[in-house]
């Protein structure tokens, strides 16, 4: 019986493409009546699995909070404070759904940010899908409060609650 289970376990990583996620950002955009900001970060690790016998596609993607920059180191190291990134150092993104259309892809999945977890979805731009590598750009809001995140105020007034995500991913095949 063991055998016969290593059995199909070895053969469904016989039909199956792993990707590695490189060469890839993410941007947050920040919103105060006063002014507009962003931060990004190319500090992005993660894969992308196909499994060609059922044709289906997973993803998990891990960002450290602490090397996102905005341009201010003041406001970035507030940001990890309201962000709990001493508690909760990652974001991790794991996919739920990915359904691949002509030109793009419909994405669910559960984004971990501050200790909470919730389900988002995106539509990706499919830029390239080839044997050895991917490349997909797309975006998605958030809203601080749904990760219980106290949003920081300038001049007494906080900024706004929705926080957009960009993000460009890119990723070559596993040898």
């Amino acid at each position: 019986m063991n055998f016969f289970l290593l059995s199909i376990f070895f053969l469904s990583f016989l039909n199956a493409s792993n990707y590695k996620v490189e060469k890839s950002q993410i941007t947050y955009l920040g919103d105060h009546y006063l002014h507009k900001w962003e931060g990004s970060t190319s500090d992005i690790t993660g894969n992308v699995l196909y499994d060609d016998k059922t044709k289906q596609y997973n993803c998990s993607v891990t960002v450290p909070l602490s090397t996102f920059s905005s341009g201010n180191d003041s406001r970035d190291s507030n940001m990890l404070i309201y962000c709990k990134a001493f508690d909760f150092p990652d974001i991790i993104f794991e996919s739920t759904s990915i359904q691949v259309n002509t030109n793009s892809l419909a994405i669910k999945g559960i984004i971990e940010f501050a200790g909470r977890k919730k389900e988002i979805k995106s539509v990706a731009q499919l830029n390239t899908l080839q044997d050895n590598h991917f490349s997909i750009e797309g975006e998605f809001g958030i809203m601080l409060s749904e990760f219980d995140i106290e949003r920081p105020s300038l001049l007494f007034v906080k900024m706004e609650d929705l926080v957009v995500i960009k993000y460009s991913i890119q990723g070559v095949k596993n040898e």
